[in-house]
């Protein structure tokens, strides 16, 4: 059954000669109420979504909340009043980074800032796939502004991997660049002391810590819409952190529970102004384990700072712990105020503020708090050092080719039968 759409957003198709309509068009998610659906469509515009690679099916276009589009789905967009121009998301409120369009995987004219999302050029139907998580946008609005017809082709910029996450010490295996324009690509690294690219499109970390976006962008030209493209490359160490007996000043720590053969370990409170305050979620490995190893771009330690009375804690973020006799949440500030830490002899630790010890898992939560009495199936946490011993130093840094894949001068992939100039590794032969 095909039910009506009632149209909030009334297009006025103008139709001079052989010119289509031109203009914008908004669909916003609260006008599509409902049952769920992998389709809606307005004023000649379809937002269709198919499954792709999420083990979670299509996502939902039609709950009256948000466009939702789950990882590893494609969404297309389609016009049949003219070519479409230009498309931009507005996503949601709630944690863009998680659920922005910057998830997408790169379009050709694609940006992303703030809460916005821009895709610009020519086309009768865009295809965008939800890559690193899910994405949920308010609006999305689509510009018209040609006739319908050829349009031109994908600039197809894209790296083999959106995201490397390497270890410093081992290996790099450098993403390969592919690209279908005839046009030149421009590569640019945003943190080059983290991460460089050359002209060729090759990657190579440098050996330090850090985060580095690697674009490659492309002009429009005759036969092909402009390009962009990024890879984001993530260098990390792995912080050990040992069982520890006993607390030192100055010293950073993990704030750990063992329970149910598994070891969990505490993250930050996300400080909001609004609200100061929230239970400490946590993580885990399986079995009950005496050392973690976390990567260094995860800064989950807390520093213990003596003061009087105690010891102060402090989060990776820079603000203080405490307890205000009401709640069990943490409360945040900049002020700092004594916990007494008291070691215990199977390894645990009551750390006590305004009479409210630290447990983990009240029930079946797995989040730490604070209360006055022992709680259900909660325990007390252990402490786990910083080792600073542990790190690596003379960080030796290789990169390896991935394969030796030819391409021709116009940067297109060709075969082994290819005969002319060649690119291999970033380096040109004559096939003959």
């Amino acid at each position: 059954m095909i039910k009506t759409l009632r149209y909030t957003f009334m297009a006025m198709l103008m139709l001079v000669c052989s010119t289509a309509f031109a203009g914008v068009i908004t669909l916003n998610a609260t006008d599509f109420k409902g049952s769920e659906t992998a389709t809606v469509t307005q004023d000649g515009i379809t937002l269709t979504i198919e499954k792709g690679t999420s083990p979670s099916g299509a996502g939902n276009l039609y709950n009256g909340e948000q466009f939702r589009i789950y990882k590893g789905n494609i969404l297309t967009v389609s016009s049949t009043v003219g070519n479409i121009t230009q498309i931009v998301f507005t996503c949601t409120a709630n944690n863009t980074t998680k659920w922005g369009p910057g998830c997408f995987a790169a379009q050709d004219g694609y940006s992303y800032e703030g809460k916005v999302g821009t895709w610009a050029g020519n086309a009768a139907e865009v295809k965008f796939t939800a890559e690193s998580n899910q994405v949920r946008a308010t609006t999305i609005e689509v510009t018209v502004g040609g006739e319908v017809g050829p349009t031109k082709k994908s600039a197809g910029l894209k790296f083999s991997e959106s995201t490397v996450d390497y270890e410093l010490g081992t290996t790099f295996t450098a993403p390969t660049f592919t690209k279908a324009t005839t046009a030149a690509v421009k590569f640019v690294s945003d943190n080059e002391e983290v991460a460089t690219v050359n002209a060729e499109g090759v990657i190579a970390v440098t050996g330090k810590e850090g985060k580095a976006v690697i674009t490659a962008t492309s002009e429009e030209n005759k036969e092909y819409n402009a390009g962009k493209t990024t890879c984001t490359v993530y260098a990390y160490r792995m912080n050990v952190y040992k069982k520890a007996t006993a607390v030192e000043a100055g010293k950073q720590y993990l704030i750990v529970a063992q329970r149910d053969n598994k070891t969990y370990y505490a993250a930050p409170v996300k400080y909001n102004a609004e609200k100061p305050y929230g239970y400490l979620n946590s993580f885990s490995v399986d079995g009950i384990v005496d050392e973690l190893k976390i990567k260094s771009s995860y800064n989950d330690a807390f520093t213990f700072e003596a003061i009087a009375g105690g010891y102060a804690i402090k989060d990776a973020n820079g603000y203080y712990l405490y307890m205000d006799g009401k709640h069990a949440s943490f409360q945040l500030g900049n002020e700092a105020k004594a916990w007494t830490v008291e070691p215990a002899e199977n390894g645990t630790f009551t750390i006590t503020n305004n009479g409210q010890f630290i447990q983990y898992g009240n029930g079946t939560f797995t989040t730490f708090g604070a209360w006055t009495e022992a709680q259900d199936k909660a325990v007390k946490p252990m402490l786990f050092v910083f080792d600073e011993a542990a790190g690596i130093n003379g960080v030796q840094t290789t990169v390896k080719p991935q394969s030796n894949i030819r391409y021709n001068i116009a940067g297109q992939r060709v075969g082994a039968d290819y005969k002319g100039i060649v690119i291999v590794n970033g380096k040109k032969y004559l096939q003959k």
